[in-house]
């Protein structure tokens, strides 16, 4: 087996100094059958094998930067792929240059606390409908919770932060049942504790929290709630003065349903390497399937405290959340997707977040881009989000910050289709302003697709419970079959709002006629340089046509919250994009627009990336504007221009989008790339350069389905690499700013590749293309 060790290139040992590559790499490998010759070889390169998956044919390694070449090579090894870091679970910000306010706030502490056993719940639910009706008028799920079906007998997996089962979230008494910590070094062991990050613990609460919280008649959310949502206060509730309590029930969609706990992210922040996560998707489904094989569910550890929870080596597991997400080049098909699958094919209903990548075109990550997947996206109420502006801004300020009464895909939920031609999301609830209780017992109102996930979770535990025959496959499929793609008024389509607004009692009757499908849908896509473009043109998206490199057209009437999407390709000649916007013309006088902020129109502009942002330019527009995008990355770069979710009326514009490419792109060298091929270069760099910049190009970019990854090294006379060229952009680039004369080594490496590629490198010494050296 050769070792790049001793792989030299023109007397300069080439990984001989990493002092700017890391020495380690982290890479979770698919292994041919078992993964045993696979573990074998990366002992065998110095490395060690981290996780040995249960339910897939996977590892995940640490091993020398220089091994991995030879990894690529090993008997056994099918592909490797970098252990990306998942951000962790985050609440959505505003996404256009002087946005508008965050959308979440801290309310102040209740006066009392009334937890609600079985019975008080199905009365509650049939009476006041929790979080200002969603559970009545939007998704439905009143009819079973009035009729006594809570959730009860369901357990549910909340992969995330943690989930305190804790005095201090009495929204969750009885609920958590344990729980484990994939965060070895954390300081904060425990899935269950109070101290770990809240996310995990509102999660939680949308699913099942079960109280009502006493709150002054003069606080301002109870006053914004008389306004906006009187059904949403329990009980009597006079007018001040005098002083009274008055009651908001926080009641989850299944509020009886019990939540196993399982950590990934840290309690002191940061994100989460992927193969921990899917970890944590492994260890749901060996739960499950020792259940399914008649493994004794009793706890096997802990004493049931809040610092030493109860764990299982067998659960019943029925559904699994996870608000949380990363980019994947292989969209259904990579590592975590398949364990979408692996769920479903155990027995568990996995509602998984779209993503708050906010409202361009194709950036919903994994898991959410897997077949097995339910993927939710988010939507916002006129009634949350006045509620939330009058808590942030003062009682009737809500009215004038949302003026219109429709309800809108939220600006900040992350938008379709999949690299491989599948709408996106599947389904939609609301993801805006909801009521939360944190691990520290303090009480929110949250936003994000985080929280439109576990309304759909705890719609599927409500399905389970009241149809426990049915697969898991035919509760997520009844769910998405019986979806409400009218309730929505901004014109949302199927990358928006996927089927549309779940119903969970139209999907529990459809449940009950036994005819809801228990298959799984598949993609069939086109694979290859050109793929993605011809993916998504089936489901109406083109890519820009340009008449002499220039593109117009004028887009009208955007209503509140609409958005259109328009797809660029960009290649290797594509030097910059353009992007103007003229004649911005609201509807509407400037007397009848938003008192607030007038009516505007929002743009974003998105590089090439699938699965995730890689935001380019953003604006509230109400004039005139142009952005430049240089350097573009290769595949479909995304202009999206949307209604301000703001606006009192409808806008429109003009849009005009100029390429410049570089006609005849000269390069440096040329070459084929294949999974774990290794290619140098070597380039002279004169005295006296001001800077010298590097471009990798391959053929399998952003807009080949899968999309490949190739890294470049540039070593410099010294021996130092820099490594700026070895991330997972498409090209790549890297600049050297006055850069020592001599001779440089370019490495080309193959990182993960599917067949046969090529490769095209450029190096510029102050703006002139080198040559290859001899």
């Amino acid at each position: 087996m050769r070792r790049l060790t001793r792989f030299t290139l023109a007397g300069v040992a080439v990984f001989a100094a990493t002092a700017a590559w890391a020495e380690k790499r982290d890479v979770i490998i698919q292994c041919a059958s078992t993964c045993d010759a696979a573990a074998a070889a990366v002992a065998q390169l110095g490395g060690n094998v981290s996780i040995r998956y249960t339910n897939i044919a996977a590892i995940a390694a640490t091993l020398p930067a220089e091994a991995v070449v030879d990894l690529a090579a090993a008997s056994g090894v099918k592909a490797i792929a970098k252990d990306v870091i998942m951000a962790p679970p985050a609440p959505p910000v505003p996404s256009a240059a002087g946005g508008k306010a965050a959308a979440a706030a801290t309310l102040d502490a209740p006066l009392e606390t009334r937890v609600l056993g079985t019975v008080e719940l199905s009365q509650a639910a049939a009476t006041q409908p929790a979080d200002y009706a969603f559970n009545n008028t939007l998704i439905n799920a009143t009819p079973l919770q009035a009729a006594g079906n809570l959730g009860q007998g369901v357990i549910v997996g909340v992969i995330d932060t943690g989930t305190a089962n804790s005095p201090v979230v009495p929204s969750l008494s009885g609920t958590v049942i344990g729980g484990e910590n994939f965060v070895t070094a954390d300081p904060v062991q425990s899935a269950t504790s109070r101290l770990n990050d809240p996310h995990g613990t509102w999660v939680g609460t949308v699913i099942a929290s079960h109280v009502i919280f006493g709150f002054a008649n003069t606080s301002t959310l109870v006053r914004s709630l008389k306004l906006n949502s009187p059904q949403s206060i329990s009980g009597p509730c006079p007018p001040a003065p005098p002083t009274a309590v008055c009651g908001v029930p926080m009641i989850g969609v299944a509020p009886a349903a019990k939540i196993y706990a399982i950590k990934v992210f840290d309690s002191r922040g940061g994100g989460a390497p992927e193969s921990r996560v899917i970890a944590a998707m492994d260890r749901a489904i060996t739960l499950r399937r020792n259940f399914n094989n008649g493994m004794p569910s009793v706890p096997v550890a802990g004493t049931g405290t809040e610092n030493d929870p109860f764990r299982f080596d067998s659960l019943n597991i029925g559904v699994v959340n996870m608000s949380l997400g990363g980019p994947t080049l292989f969209a259904g098909r990579d590592v975590e997707d398949q364990l979408t699958q692996q769920m479903i094919d155990v027995g568990i209903t996995l509602a998984a977040s779209a993503g708050n990548d906010g409202f361009t075109a194709m950036t919903g990550g994994s898991p959410g881009s897997g077949f097995g997947a339910l993927t939710v996206g988010a939507a916002s109420t006129t009634a949350h989000e006045r509620i939330l502006r009058d808590v942030q801004f003062g009682v009737g300020i809500g009215a004038l910050f949302r003026p219109t009464t429709h309800i809108q895909a939220a600006s900040f939920s992350s938008r379709g289709p999949t690299a491989d031609g599948r709408n996106d999301p599947d389904v939609t609830a609301n993801g805006f302003a909801t009521l939360a209780q944190g691990a520290n017992g303090g009480i929110s109102l949250v936003s994000g697709t985080s929280f439109s996930s576990p309304t759909a979770a705890g719609a599927a535990a409500l399905l389970r419970a009241g149809a426990p025959t049915a697969t898991a496959a035919q509760v997520r499929n009844a769910l998405v079959a019986t979806a409400n793609p009218a309730l929505l008024g901004d014109g949302s389509g199927p990358i928006d709002q996927g089927a549309g607004f779940i119903d969970v009692a139209a999907a529990a009757a459809a449940l009950a006629t036994g005819n809801v499908s228990a298959f799984i849908p598949e993609s069939n896509p086109n694979t290859g340089n050109e793929a993605v473009r011809n993916n998504v043109h089936h489901l109406g998206f083109d890519t820009v046509s340009f008449s002499g490199d220039r593109f117009t057209t004028h887009v009208s009437s955007l209503r509140p919250g609409q958005v259109t999407q328009f797809f660029v390709r960009t290649r290797i000649d594509t030097t910059s994009l353009v992007v103007n916007l003229h004649n911005v013309t609201p509807a509407n006088a400037p007397a009848q627009q938003n008192v607030l902020f007038g009516d505007d129109l929002v743009v974003q502009i998105t590089d090439a990336p699938t699965s995730k942002v890689t935001s380019r330019g953003s604006a509230f527009v109400t004039a005139d504007t142009s952005f430049t995008i240089a350097n573009p990355q290769s595949g479909l770069v995304r202009v999206s221009l949307g209604g301000d979710s703001t606006n009192a009326g409808l806008v429109s514009a003009d849009l005009e989008i100029v390429q410049q490419r570089d006609s005849l792109p000269k390069h440096t060298a040329k070459g084929a790339l294949t999974q774990g091929s290794l290619t140098s270069v070597a380039v002279d760099i004169p005295a006296g350069t001001t800077q010298a910049s590097f471009e990798l190009f391959w053929d399998g970019d952003w807009g080949a389905y899968p999309t490949n990854d190739a890294d470049m090294l540039i070593v410099a006379p010294d021996g130092s690499v820099n490594a700026a060229g070895a991330t997972s952009a498409s090209p790549e680039r890297a600049v050297l700013a006055n850069p020592a004369a001599g001779r440089y080594t370019v490495v080309v490496n193959g990182f993960a590749v599917v067949g046969k590629d090529q490769f095209t490198l450029r190096a510029l010494a102050d703006g002139r293309v080198l040559d290859a050296a001899r």
